[in-house]
């Protein structure tokens, strides 16, 4: 192995690493609301965009049909979403937030966002729209 094959791998662990230390503080928060991270992204999704079909929520949520299917059903049976026929599409159904969910995603994700930028302290404005400009070039 090359020294450019390390680093890749070096990197694609830091990106992990970083990804889970960023969640580890809101999946307690999340565990405490009965959430796991999973649901938690599709409520978030529909809290700030608004209805959408499944293959959105998958295609927004970079998550498997299979899963995504799973994670909507489980949140539709606790009453936190709601599915109904898509009026533009027969074959799919848009999924909502309900108020229940609306509700809890105001308590869940002001403290999220809170945990995001306790965080993300460490680093100036800068810093942070660098490594977005940077990452968005992985796309």
């Amino acid at each position: 192995m090359n020294s450019k094959d390390r680093l890749n791998g070096k990197l694609i662990i830091a990106l992990g690493r970083t990804y889970r230390n960023a969640h580890r503080m809101s999946n307690e928060l999340f565990r405490e609301r009965g959430l796991t991270l999973p649901q938690f992204t599709v409520l978030e999704l529909l809290y700030n965009r608004g209805e959408q079909t499944i293959q959105q929520i998958i295609d927004k949520v970079l998550s498997s049909s299979g899963n995504i299917t799973v994670v909507v059903r489980n949140l539709e049976q606790a009453g936190l979403v709601y599915r109904w026929d898509n009026p533009h599409d027969r074959r799919s159904y848009l999924i909502g937030i309900t108020q229940k969910g609306r509700d809890l995603m105001d308590v869940v994700f002001a403290g999220h966002m809170s945990n995001l930028a306790e965080f993300f302290a460490r680093l100036t404005r800068e810093e942070k729209e660098q490594i977005v400009a940077i990452l968005k070039k992985l796309r």
